[in-house]
């Protein structure tokens, strides 16, 4: 012991290891220049907003008093009319007329739908759900196109032998042309591709002219679901209003071919309007486009938040204009009530979006909003290159003390991993110790060695403390059973002398017998480990032993009651037939002595699966309480005497569960769920020779 001291070598302990380690790589230093930049950074994006609310108000002094750049329509600028208008989104380039939506891009988020609530017709008074649809619409020179997604479960098609063309589903289109006339027309085809167009009379029942509309082109392509149409047509078709409605009529069987609803983009209630489109203002455009603010983006919303009006195109800023019909509510709602405002955002590349409103007067009534929106990125050129290079510095320093941390945290969890290794090893998987020290760390002069050689100490304790356990049973059999002997004898010459009382006698002899089958248990447990590793192993058919035991059995136990359930032959397992006769002696006798006088006691054989047997016992008597269930089989345990009278140490169901687990068994006891007695069942896996 005093060897070993003198070979540990003196170290700081682990925590002060860890204190000087991380005191090397202090950042206090860079922390503060980092969060001086972030104040110098937030007062100059500050001053940014002030400069963009600024540039907001100019543009809205000369955007005062110009509601005709906001409402060229003549129709009243009522919540009802406008919240029911169709917004239309400037496309960047032309639309392939395909039925496919994917060259939409984003914008297809921006679908609007249309469901129950706008059905216009209903000839099944809700016995047939109504379709459903997704609408949207785009500009690009001087053409309006548009994407429809229809949701419908059964998908009819025109059939030439009719002449009416209200006998399918179709796509309808009602607008307002030039001269203020109201043009309908259907669109229709007998199978999906190219989509037949005609001008349809107000009952939508026959064509004016019975000729096809070619200036309106659309395809039709079937879906899992429905069915889409894309379509374009020019926009001069429409008047200065631009008002149109576009509606779905479903036709559900193929037979019958009535129309069972119509859904439309405009509600029942709102019967004899059309839809009024909102597109952006190129007056407002160009007006825009004259003040030059070639470094932001300019939004001008009107009263109901849509867009109206669109410049900058810079693809590092976050353009909230330019792919939506209207802009976030929080973002305005404070402008539209009259109060100028500045919204900041942080982007998710880290940069500061700053976003500045004023509202736009007619006379006093609010009738659009400004929005200037800038990065913070172009004023911060130079104070980001700074804090790049102060980031760069810190991850240099950091990267060095994470490897150095790394460096030490393993070597740290190796040797935890080393000395758990060794204590885990240090008992095998019945409890017993095999080892009485680790060497992982014996020698280091921190707390991971004092833990070590700690529980080297407390291994080698408990050897010792087992060992004296182990030789207990050894030590009694040897010393008790001379002074037995020596009281048999006693007991043999006083039973032959008439002078001594008989019934004296017979109680000691009783009470010699249980002192010899005390020794014997005793001894037995303590060495059934030993005594099972010498046994051979060998293939033998258990239904055969287990009928032989019961015959046995039956004719030395007959106050007893036996019955066996079970094959008679065919279970083969690999193991000792002797070992498996003790198990059952040891449950038989827990059984006898258990049970009611006169009950029956039951071994049942079957087996669960063809790779495992089931062996169990029951017999009829009173319960085991359930906090021991448990803990019988660790030895030594026993919770109650039997009938016969003989001491129960418990050491009867340890042995049978190391029998059991020898064969590579389990043993599991359990009351019976009728809560008259307890049954003991052994698993036990079968060999391939059953199959």
């Amino acid at each position: 012991m005093l060897n070993t001291k003198n070979k540990i070598r003196r170290r700081l302990s682990l925590w002060m290891q860890i204190i000087a380690f991380s005191s090397l790589f202090l950042m206090a230093l860079p922390w503060l220049g980092y969060r001086y930049m972030d104040e110098m950074k937030e007062f100059l994006v500050q001053g940014q907003g002030d400069a963009q609310l600024l540039s907001a108000k100019a543009i809205a002094t000369i955007l005062h008093n110009r509601s005709d750049l906001f409402n060229p329509s003549n129709l009243p600028a009522s919540s009802l009319v406008e919240e029911s208008s169709l917004y239309v989104y400037q496309l960047d380039d032309k639309k392939v007329i395909d039925g496919y939506g994917s060259d939409w891009g984003p914008l297809l988020s921006q679908k609007r739908m249309f469901g129950p609530e706008s059905v216009v017709y209903d000839r099944t008074a809700g016995a047939v759900a109504p379709v459903s649809f997704g609408l949207l619409l785009g500009e690009h020179n001087e053409y309006l196109y548009g994407l429809i997604n229809v949701t419908d479960s059964t998908v009819v098609h025109r059939h030439p032998r009719y002449a009416r063309l209200d006998r399918s589903d179709q796509i309808r289109i009602e607008l307002i042309d030039q001269s203020g006339a109201i043009k309908r027309y259907a669109l229709l085809n007998e199978s999906p591709g190219n989509v037949s167009v005609y001008e349809m009379h107000e009952s939508w029942i026959r064509p004016v002219t019975g000729k096809p509309v070619y200036q309106l082109s659309a395809i039709w392509r079937d879906v899992a679901n429905g069915y889409d149409v894309e379509f374009r047509l020019p926009i001069d078709w429409l008047n200065d209003d631009r008002q149109l409605l576009i509606s779905v009529a479903d036709v559900n069987s193929d037979v019958e071919r009535n129309v069972d609803n119509v859904v439309a983009t405009l509600a029942d209630d709102m019967t004899g309007y059309l839809n009024r489109l909102i597109i952006r203002s190129p007056e407002l455009d160009r007006i825009l486009k004259g003040l030059g603010y070639a470094d932001s983006n300019v939004c001008i919303v009107d009263q109901f938040r849509r867009v109206r009006a669109l410049l900058g195109d810079n693809s590092s800023q976050s353009q909230l204009c330019s792919s939506t019909d209207r802009v976030a509510s929080d973002l305005v709602s404070q402008t539209l009530a009259g109060q100028s405002s500045v919204y900041r955002n942080t982007l998710e590349i880290g940069d500061s979006l700053v976003v500045a409103s004023h509202p736009i007067y007619q006379e006093s009534d609010i009738i659009g909003a400004v929005l200037v929106e800038k990065n913070s990125n172009n004023i911060l050129a130079q104070q980001r290159e700074s804090l790049d290079k102060l980031i760069v510095a810190t991850v240099i320093v950091f990267f060095i003390a994470l490897a150095g941390l790394l460096l030490f945290s393993s070597r740290l969890a190796y040797r935890i991993r080393s000395l758990q290794r060794e204590v885990s090893t240090a008992v095998d998987t019945n409890g017993r110790l095999i080892k009485e020290s680790v060497s992982a760390s014996k020698y280091s002069g921190d707390e991971i060695g004092e833990l070590s050689r700690g529980v080297s100490s407390l291994l080698s304790q408990l050897k010792s403390y087992t060992g004296f356990l182990e030789s207990v049973p050894r030590t009694l059999r040897h010393e008790i059973l001379n002074p037995l002997n020596t009281i048999s004898m006693s007991l043999q010459k006083m039973d032959a002398d008439s002078r001594f009382d008989q019934k004296t006698i017979d109680g000691a002899n009783r009470a010699l017998r249980q002192l010899e089958l005390i020794v014997h248990s005793l001894t037995e447990a303590a060495h059934i480990d030993d005594a099972l590793s010498q046994d051979e192993r060998e293939v033998f058919d258990l239904a055969e032993l287990l009928s032989e035991y019961l015959s046995n059995i039956k004719e030395r136990h007959l106050d007893n009651h036996f019955n066996y359930i079970g094959m008679a032959s065919g279970v083969l397992i690999e193991g000792s037939d002797l070992r498996i006769t003790q198990l059952l002696d040891k449950l038989k006798d827990n059984a006898i002595d258990f049970s009611d006088r006169g009950s029956e006691i039951t071994f049942e054989l079957s087996l669960p699966s063809s790779e495992q047997l089931c062996l169990t016992i029951c017999n009829f008597g009173s319960l085991i309480p359930n906090n021991i269930l448990t803990n019988l089989t660790h030895g030594i345990l026993s919770h109650r005497h039997g009938a016969s009278g003989e001491p129960h140490l418990g050491i009867g169901l340890y042995v049978a569960s190391r029998i059991a687990t020898y064969h590579n068994g389990s043993l599991e006891i359990i009351n019976r769920p009728e809560g008259d007695g307890v049954c003991v069942s052994i698993f036990l896996p079968t060999t391939a020779s059953n199959d």
